[in-house]
C-alpha cells in the first residue's frame, strides 16, 4: 500500500536534536522506507535554529522547520505539509498544537495517527496545569475519536483512562544503522584514556537533560554514598536548567577529579562514552521510554534504573542489568559482584531482536489503510461543502 508519509514531531525541546540523538522519527522512517514507503520527516526546531533539507537515505528525507511555539510545543504551519501524503504518524504526547494538523489531515484526505508516550506533563507547576487544560481541550479529543498507537501498556491504560478507545500498543524502536556495530572490537584501554580515565576506574555516565525530573541532583547524592566502596567515577552527558547547581555542588562536595560533565557529545561519538563505562544509571522516576537506557544495554554496559513506565518495558527479563525501586537499590547493584559479560551479551541481542521500527511501522501503516475510506470521505465533503 505504502505510498507516501509523513512524520511531524512537533516537539522543540530538543527532543530528535538534530546530530546528538538516536532520532525516533528517523529510526521509523527507514522502517518505512524497507516497506516501500517514500517517507518525508517534518521536524520542529526553535525559531533560532536553522532550517534544512537533508537527504538521509534511500526514501527518507528530513526537514527541519523552525517553529514559533510555547515551551516544548511548536506550532506548525500546514502549508509545510504535502497534501500529498497517505498518512502522518506524530509523534504527540501532549503537544497542545495538534487539533489545527488534524484538520488540515481531514481536510485534505490524509490519516493522522498520533503516536503517545505519555498524556500528562511531567511537571507539577501553574505553567503545567495550564498546559494539561488546553491538551484536554484539544489534542485528547483527537485521541478520544480516533485509533492512535501508544509506546507502552502504561500510556495505553492511561490515555483509556482519559476516554481513549482505539489504542495499540507499540514500543520504541533501536535504529541500529546509526549504532556503532564493530565497538566490540575497538581499544577499550585507548578509548579510556581519551576521556581521561584508567583501566582500575569504574565508571559510571548517565546521559539525560539537566533538569529537574532527571534528578542530576540526586544522582551526585547516589555517587557520594557508593564511591569508597569501588575506585568509581562518573560521567554526565547533558546541559539543562540546573547546570550551574550541578557544577556548584560538584565543587562542595569536592568531586572535581572524580566527576566529568559533558554539556553534549556529537552523536557519532556517543559510543565510546557507553564503552568505556561499567555502569549506566537513570533515576528518573517518570521516563517515557529511555532511548539512552536502550543504547546502553546495546553497548553491553549494564544499566541501574528506577522502574518507570519505559525501563519497566525495556530492561524487563534482562539478564545483566537491574530495575529499581529506589535509589538505594540502585547503590547496591553498583556496589555488588559485576555481571558476567555472557549476560550482557545475551540481553543486548535480545534487546536488538525484540525493539525494532518494523512493528511499529507495520502499526501505522496498518491503521493508515483502516482508516483512509474515512479521511477521505471528510475530503470530498469538504471539497463539496
Amino acid at each position: 500500500m505504502p505510498g507516501k508519509v509523513g512524520i511531524l514531531c512537533t516537539m522543540i525541546n530538543g527532543f530528535g536534536r538534530r546530530g546528538y540523538y538516536n532520532s525516533q522519527e528517523i529510526g521509523l522512517g527507514r522502517a518505512l522506507a524497507r516497506m516501500g514507503a517514500e517517507v518525508w520527516i517534518y521536524k520542529g526546531v526553535r525559531r533560532h535554529e536553522p532550517a534544512g533539507l537533508e537527504r538521509l537515505s534511500e526514501g527518507v528525507t528530513i526537514e527541519y522547520i523552525p517553529m514559533r511555539g510555547m515551551g516544548a510545543h511548536g506550532y506548525l504551519d500546514c502549508s509545510r505539509l504535502d497534501r500529498g501524503l497517505c498518512g502522518l504518524f506524530c509523534f504527540g504526547d501532549q503537544q497542545i498544537f495538534l487539533p489545527h494538523v488534524y484538520r488540515f489531515c481531514r481536510k485534505n484526505g490524509i490519516v493522522f495517527v498520533p503516536y503517545v508516550g505519555t498524556a500528562h506533563s511531567l511537571h507539577a507547576n501553574f505553567k503545567s496545569r495550564v498546559m494539561n487544560t488546553l491538551f484536554a481541550l484539544g489534542t485528547l479529543r483527537i485521541y478520544q475519536k480516533h485509533p492512535a498507537v501508544a509506546k507502552t501498556e502504561a500510556a495505553k491504560r492511561e490515555l483509556e483512562a482519559l476516554g481513549a478507545e482505539r489504542v495499540t500498543v507499540a514500543p520504541v524502536g533501536l535504529d541500529t544503522a546509526v549504532l556503532k556495530q564493530d565497538f566490540r572490537d575497538c581499544d577499550r584501554m585507548e578509548l579510556r584514556k581519551k576521556h581521561g580515565f584508567s583501566e582500575t576506574d569504574v565508571v559510571i555516565c548517565n546521559v539525560s537533560r539537566l533538569s529537574p525530573e532527571k534528578r542530576p541532583l540526586e544522582l551526585l547524592d547516589l555517587f557520594s554514598s557508593v564511591r569508597g566502596k569501588k575506585p568509581f567515577k562518573l560521567i554526565i552527558v547533558g546541559d539543562g536548567a540546573l547546570r550551574d547547581r550541578l557544577r556548584e555542588s560538584i565543587a562542595e562536595r569536592g568531586l572535581e577529579a572524580e566527576i566529568t560533565v559533558y554539556p553534549s557529545v556529537p552523536y557519532e561519538e556517543m559510543w565510546e562514552i557507553y564503552v568505556i563505562s561499567d555502569y549506566y544509571v537513570n533515576l528518573n522516576k517518570g521516563e517515557i521510554f529511555g532511548m539512552a537506557v536502550m543504547e546502553a544495554v546495546y553497548y553491553e554496559t549494564s544499566v541501574a534504573a528506577i522502574a518507570a513506565a519505559g525501563p519497566s518495558v525495556t530492561l524487563r527479563g534482562m539478564k545483566g542489568h537491574r530495575l529499581c525501586e529506589t535509589d538505594e537499590e540502585a547503590a547496591k547493584w553498583l556496589t555488588a559482584p559485576y555481571p558476567p559479560a555472557e549476560e550482557l551479551r545475551d540481553s543486548a541481542a535480545e534487546l536488538e531482536a525484540a525493539f525494532t521500527w518494523e512493528r511499529c511501522a507495520r502499526v501505522f501503516l496498518g491503521i493508515v489503510g483502516e482508516q483512509k475510506g474515512e479521511f477521505s470521505n471528510e475530503k470530498g465533503m469538504a471539497e463539496t461543502s
